[in-house]
C-alpha cells in the first residue's frame, strides 16, 4: 500500500518507496523505450470502430423492438434479456468513446457516448472525467474514483465485515448494488473531486439535465401507450445486468494490485490486470482483457491492444522484470473476487 502523499506522473516523488535513483533512471528509459515502440499503434481506426458500435447496438435495439411488440410481459422478458446482455457491451464501448479510441471524431464522438449512456441513467460526461483522473491517480494517489483497494489504515479501521467485503467484493457490489452503485459512486466522487478536474461540474450539470430530460421524455412516452410497468422492468433488468458486469470486470482489472513502482507506466502496467481472451471477446470487451497496456499508454485503440502487450511484455522480459498480472480468463477473475 501507498501512503497518502500522491504521485506524480514522470516524477521522483516516490522515493519512499525504497527504489533507487539508479533503478528509478534505469526503469524510465526503458518505458520510454517501450512507449516509443508502441506510438505507431496509436492511430484508431474509424470504420472499425464504426462496425463494432453497429455490429451490437443494431441487435441489441432489434431485440429490444421485439421486447416492446411482444404483450406477454413472460414472452417478453427473453428479448429484453438479450437486447440488454447486448447494450452491455455497447456501454463497454463508451470506454473506448472517453478515450476517443473508438471513432477519434472530437466532439461528435463524446456526443454519442452520451446518446449512448444518458437512456439507462449513465452520467457519461462525469465518468468520462473521473475515468480522467483515475488513469492518472491509479496505484498512486487513493483519491482515485475507481479505487477498490482499501489502504491500510482503511483496512486496519474496518470491522470483521467490511474486511470480509474488502476481500470477496463480489456478494456485496455485485449482486446487491449493482449498477446504482456505480451511478451514485459517479456523482459522489465527481462532487469530491471537482477541485482536480476543472471540468467536472460542468460535465455533472450536463448529465444531471440530459438524463432528465431523456428519462422525462421515455416515461412520458410509456405513460402514453400504458407500458409503464414495462419501462421500469427495462430499467430495472439494465440496473442488474449491465451494472453488473460493469462491477465485475472493473474488480477483476484491479483487485489487489495497488502498489507504486519506479515509473508512472510501471506502475499502471502492474496494478492492472490482463485476462487471456481470444479475439472476440477482446472485441466484446473493447480490448479490456489487454488492461496493463491500456492503463499505461490509454491512446492504443483497442484493436491493436493485443500487439502493445507483445511488444511490452518481450522488452518487459529482456530487463528482468516479472510477468505482467494475469488470469486465464474472465471466470477465473471472477473467482478472486467471491
Amino acid at each position: 500500500m501507498t501512503s497518502d502523499a500522491s504521485l506524480v506522473p514522470g516524477s521522483d516523488s516516490n522515493q519512499d518507496t525504497g527504489f533507487s535513483k539508479e533503478q528509478r533512471r534505469a526503469d524510465r528509459l526503458m518505458t520510454e523505450g517501450i512507449e516509443d515502440l508502441v506510438q505507431p499503434l496509436f492511430k484508431v481506426n474509424q470504420g472499425l470502430g464504426w462496425l463494432r458500435l453497429f455490429a451490437l447496438l443494431v441487435p441489441s435495439l432489434a431485440c429490444l423492438w421485439m421486447y416492446w411488440q411482444e404483450p406477454r410481459l413472460l414472452l417478453a422478458l427473453p428479448w429484453l434479456v438479450a437486447s440488454t446482455l447486448l447494450y452491455a457491451f455497447v456501454m463497454i464501448s463508451t470506454h473506448d468513446i472517453s478515450h476517443s479510441t473508438l471513432l477519434d471524431l472530437g466532439d461528435i464522438e463524446q456526443a454519442v457516448g452520451c446518446a449512448l449512456s444518458w437512456p439507462i441513467g449513465w452520467p457519461y460526461r462525469t465518468y468520462r472525467n473521473l475515468h480522467q483522473l483515475h488513469h492518472r491517480m491509479n496505484g498512486m494517489d487513493l483519491r482515485d474514483p475507481e479505487r477498490r483497494e482499501p489502504s491500510e489504515e482503511e483496512e486496519a479501521r474496518a470491522g470483521a465485515l467490511r474486511r470480509l467485503h474488502f476481500q470477496h467484493p463480489f456478494w456485496i457490489s455485485v449482486l446487491v448494488f449493482g449498477g446504482l452503485q456505480l451511478i451514485v459512486s459517479m456523482f459522489w466522487f465527481g462532487w469530491k473531486l471537482r477541485d482536480s478536474h476543472s471540468r467536472l461540474v460542468a460535465g455533472m450539470v450536463n448529465d444531471l439535465i440530459g438524463i432528465l430530460v431523456v428519462q422525462t421524455c421515455m416515461f412520458a412516452w410509456a405513460i402514453s401507450q400504458g407500458e409503464v410497468i414495462k419501462l421500469i422492468l427495462m430499467l430495472v433488468v439494465v440496473e442488474r445486468l449491465v451494472g453488473g458486469l460493469m462491477q465485475v470486470r472493473g474488480m477483476i482489472e484491479h483487485h489487489r494490485l495497488w502498489h507504486a513502482n519506479t515509473t508512472y507506466e510501471l506502475t499502471q502496467l502492474y496494478t492492472s490486470r490482463n485476462i487471456a481472451a481470444g479475439p472476440l471477446v477482446n472485441v466484446l470487451m473493447g480490448g479490456l482483457p489487454h488492461h496493463s497496456l491500456h492503463h499505461a499508454y490509454p491512446s492504443i485503440p483497442y484493436d491493436r491492444l493485443p500487439e502493445a502487450t507483445a511488444i511490452a511484455e518481450k522488452t518487459l522480459l529482456s530487463h528482468g522484470k516479472p510477468p505482467l498480472p494475469k488470469v486465464d480468463n474472465y471466470i477465473e477473475g471472477l473467482a478472486l473476487l467471491m
